[in-house]
């Protein structure tokens, strides 16, 4: 499948996230812990969601990731516990649409770093991913569709 990627200029979002350095193979449930305790936060708190989820990398490696799981918000809210406020960062971004299973995400990313490469932009440190399918209401993950967000450097 062909990829579309393309830099946007953006501004930096408010949002509430837990932080976590997760083992790789339990990302996906560690991810749909996180959110549980987000939602309850969310709604206990009557905070104002603007927007889908989101999980940014801090780092990764073969066996860890450090990931910050939440939603982006309406407004800077007060924290709890793990759920801290947080920004999305803005600037100059790379960003694309993955569509299909989470498991395959790689692929997207290895083909937006050569289209960085060829563009002679120098993706920067963490990079995020948003959800725009609810897995809980659809099933097949070849339909999953999730925006990716790097951002460059300079």
């Amino acid at each position: 499948m062909d990829q579309d990627f393309k830099i946007v200029e953006m501004k930096s979002q408010n949002a509430m996230a837990i932080k976590e350095e997760v083992a790789n193979r339990e990302i996906p449930k560690k991810m749909g812990d996180i959110f549980c305790k987000l939602m309850t936060f969310i709604q206990k708190n009557r905070v104002q969601v603007a927007g889908p989820p989101f999980t940014l990398y801090h780092s990764w490696s073969d066996t860890k990731t450090v990931m910050e799981v939440g939603f982006p918000v309406a407004a800077p809210a007060k924290g709890e516990g793990r759920i801290k406020p947080m920004a999305l960062p803005g600037g100059k971004i790379i960003v694309g649409t993955h569509m299909g299973p989470y498991d395959r995400l790689h692929e997207t990313y290895r083909k937006m770093m050569e289209w960085a490469a060829e563009k002679e932009l120098k993706p920067a440190g963490r990079m995020w991913e948003v959800y725009l399918t609810d897995p809980e209401k659809e099933k097949d993950p070849a339909k999953f569709v999730t925006q990716l967000f790097w951002p460059v450097e300079g």
